[in-house]
């Protein structure tokens, strides 16, 4: 991979999420010393990734057979609906399984790192995958690991799990029919709270780091802005030393002439 930028992406996101920020911070040192500014400010910008983003890229790691299998037939589901809708049903039969399989793959990362895979986490996981497996601008940072977004579930009816049936058609994005509210339990609740604090802890996390890292850069230009200042003074120095040693020896000049007979 030649591109600094989308090889940085693929390391940082395959560490654990509270060690993502010190990654990037020298990641970003590490192309700036190799004279890559353009691609140090990207890396820069890099968000750390959610909880359940980081779980999703893990899984081209952890899970990369399974993965390609799922990649395969949604490719497959795509193609049968296109050519014998009829014969799509067993594709999406396996479509499912495999989607299935990925999420409890990514529960048992989540575990891993002190998450549940709650509802909620398991819908964006799930809605993360089949988004980048339609796309084919995404497909493969979902293969290498390096999505840097969650992503909406997309708008096809053969995609988001739909009942199946002997025809299986693609449908406009539309908004849902309203389904009667249900109160939430009160676990779920206060895991989706817990869930919103550690984003915003991660983000004000992020912001200080960005802060303290353009701070590091700007205490280095001034150390460079004061070295040359002293360097500046002490050649003023010498050039008046140097002006003054002229003077003198032009001196002894006209003084050696005006002696001679």
């Amino acid at each position: 991979m030649s591109d600094p930028v989308a090889r940085a992406r693929e390391q940082l996101y395959a560490v654990p999420p509270d060690a993502f920020v010190e990654a990037r911070n020298a990641a970003v040192a590490a192309l700036r010393k190799a004279g890559h500014a353009a691609a140090a400010g990207a890396v820069l910008r890099l968000r750390k990734p959610s909880p359940t983003l980081w779980a999703t890229n893990q899984l081209a790691r952890t899970e990369p057979k399974r993965l390609a299998t799922f990649l395969e037939s949604v490719e497959r589901v795509r193609q049968a609906q296109l050519r014998d809708p009829r014969a799509a049903g067993s594709a999406l039969g396996q479509q499912r399984a495999e989607l299935e399989a990925l999420l409890e793959r990514a529960g048992a990362l989540l575990g891993a790192q002190g998450h549940r895979l709650t509802p909620d986490a398991r819908r964006r996981v799930s809605n993360t995958l089949l988004g980048a497996a339609i796309d084919r601008r995404l497909v493969e940072d979902l293969r290498q690991g390096r999505l840097s977004e969650e992503l909406p579930a997309p708008g096809f009816e053969v995609l988001t799990g739909a009942p199946r049936g002997d025809h299986l058609r693609l449908v406009p994005r539309r908004p849902a029919p309203a389904a009667p509210k249900v109160r939430p339990r009160d676990e779920d609740r206060r895991a989706r709270a817990e869930e919103e604090r550690a984003r915003r802890r991660h983000e004000v996390e992020e912001l200080a780091q960005a802060a303290a890292l353009q701070q590091e850069a700007a205490d280095a230009h001034g150390r460079e802005v004061e070295e040359l200042a002293r360097n500046l003074a002490a050649a003023r120095e010498r050039l008046r030393a140097a002006r003054r040693a002229a003077k003198t020896a032009a001196a002894a000049v006209r003084k050696a002439r005006r002696r001679r007979p």
